[in-house]
């Protein structure tokens, strides 16, 4: 009778010790699959593009704080749901769209940074995909310098 309860015990704990080692954090990918590698905040770009124009295969976590609401092509990303250091990421050649609900969102997204100056006209193009006034688009009048990437790949974590 011993040895049935030890053996039970340990087919007991041999089972939950499986069932644990096989949890792993889910996302959902979308574009180019690609590993964790030396991810980054995009708080972090201003020093890390000190003395550079671009960064090919770059990888940032942050949050989702707006995405287009026509296609899904592009996102502003930021370090953290309160730091407004938001960039743009653009999906690489519209090869593929993020959910238009996936703001507010834990997501790591990989591709090249560019520093690069934004028009007007594009500024106010993307506040038109994002559904804002036609007064808050008018107060676009000058270009801005800004950080943008290129995804090819993007992971929205799961809550």
């Amino acid at each position: 009778m011993k040895k049935l309860l030890f053996l039970s015990a340990i087919a007991l704990s041999c089972g939950t010790f499986s069932a644990s080692a096989q949890t792993t954090p889910q996302f959902t990918n979308y574009g180019a699959a690609f590993i964790k590698n030396n991810v980054f905040s995009p708080g972090r770009l201003d020093y890390m593009m000190k003395d550079k124009q671009k960064i090919e295969n770059m990888q940032l976590s942050g949050y989702i704080s707006e995405v287009c609401q026509k296609e899904g092509c592009w996102i502003r990303f930021r370090t953290d749901k309160s730091i407004a250091d938001d960039m743009i990421v653009k999906m690489k050649d519209h090869q593929f769209a993020l959910p238009t609900d996936a703001a507010g969102k834990r997501a790591i997204v990989h591709g090249t940074v560019v520093r690069k100056t934004q028009s007007v006209e594009e500024q106010r193009h993307l506040l038109e995909d994002a559904g804002a006034s036609a007064a808050e688009i008018a107060k676009i009048t000058a270009p801005k310098e800004i950080f943008e990437m290129q995804a090819t790949g993007v992971q929205i974590l799961a809550d």
